[in-house]
């Protein structure tokens, strides 16, 4: 058995800070050693003016981070430190020890976005100081807030003052998901709980079509498309494709964005994309138009796991009851009956293809393999 120490994760917690951007060679930077209350602390984060940020208590490889929270907090305290890195090389939980508790974390802060996490906590405001409008000028047209929407508004609210860090929303197309979103982001931001945004799409057309809506409810705040290559310039509200933002992770500190909106989430918490979203240490929303099927039948298995891992990634799946439970729901069946969705009529057609399948290249092709194993393109 291979014996480790201390010291050996602390080879790997210097690589790791020098990736987030600190240079731990810096004493205005990075302290080693600092005296604190009975003891020393083995790391202290220091902001642009060389003020205490963050202490990192450093464990070997075999220990769990998590269990030197008293003796962290206590170096924390001491020093006037406002946040906390357990870490042990390799695993690291942040710990906002005043306000929340310790959470496992994908890397360090960069020293800019724990610095700019220290002031906007010193600044914000109770949510139900911020009103929610009844009205307002949209494209030159006076909207009135729906009041499903304004419910949408108040169940954020309430989650987020519980500390809830993962909501989801369901509302059916056509309901205004978009807009409902804005509202609740200009309201963050008047609050002071958010600064900087990410908004996730899957596609570039609908990167443009959120940037439509936001630039015009949330005047001042300048949203910014990225896809494809690096931006000059990130806005506070940064509306970018999955694949894009997934390839240039590694610009981003797990500090760098306040919250997540995620589109159609139902699509975007697999493989890559779920590893994106779990970068961010942020405030997450997720918005889909796809229900809980509840007491329907799911198409598959596949299907129903889906469902579930979207609940589950949100903190929103009851596992006494095995149902999913959204921050908030509004589905087509409300808005038909409320009068915001027109009725609807269902009319099943079936092809040949659908039926039999499809040969193409020589190769039989079963009902069940059409947008799974082939695509067959108009």
């Amino acid at each position: 058995m291979v014996r480790t120490v201390e010291a050996d994760s602390r080879i790997v917690i210097d690589r790791l800070l020098r990736v987030a951007g600190w240079d731990i060679e810096d004493k205005s930077q990075v302290s080693t050693e600092e005296p604190a209350a009975d003891g020393r602390a083995d790391y202290l984060l220091l902001d642009s003016r060389s003020r205490p940020l963050a202490v990192i208590e450093a464990k070997k490889f075999s220990v769990n981070p998590n269990l030197a929270q008293e003796q962290a907090k206590e170096y924390a305290k001491s020093i006037d430190a406002p946040y906390i890195f357990l870490s042990n090389g390799e695993t690291i939980f942040f710990w906002d020890y005043k306000n929340s508790s310790a959470r496992q974390v994908d890397s360090f802060y960069g020293q800019d976005d724990l610095e700019r996490r220290n002031v906007l906590s010193k600044n914000m405001k109770p949510l139900d100081e911020i009103p929610i409008p009844d009205k307002f000028y949209y494209f030159n047209k006076e909207i009135t807030v729906r009041p499903y929407q304004k419910e949408a508004v108040k169940a954020v609210d309430k989650a987020i003052s519980k500390g809830k860090r993962r909501m989801l929303i369901e509302m059916a197309t056509g309901t205004g998901k978009t807009l409902t979103i804005a509202i609740i982001l200009k309201r963050l931001f008047e609050a002071g709980i958010v600064q900087k945004v990410l908004f996730l799409v899957d596609r570039k057309n609908l990167a443009e079509q959120a940037k439509e809506a936001l630039a015009e409810y949330l005047k001042g705040y300048e949203p910014k498309v990225w896809y494809g290559g690096k931006p000059k310039e990130l806005g506070r509200i940064v509306i970018g494709t999955l694949p894009t933002i997934a390839s240039q992770l590694e610009r981003f500190s797990p500090g760098h964005f306040d919250i997540v909106i995620t589109d159609e989430c139902h699509r975007s918490i697999y493989n890559i994309y779920r590893d994106l979203l779990n970068h961010f240490d942020a405030l997450q929303i997720g918005l889909t138009a796809t229900p809980n099927l509840g007491h329907y039948e799911y198409f598959n298995e596949k299907e129903k796991k889906l469902v579930r891992n979207t609940y589950e990634f949100y903190d929103c799946w009851n596992h006494a009851s095995k149902s999913g439970e959204p921050t908030y729901a509004y589905d087509i069946v409300d808005g038909i009956k409320d009068g915001f969705l027109a009725k609807y009529s269902i009319y099943l057609a079936k092809t040949r293809i659908t039926i039999q399948g499809v040969n193409y290249d020589g190769v039989d092709y079963k009902p069940s393999d059409l947008e799974r194993k082939i695509t067959i393109r108009s």
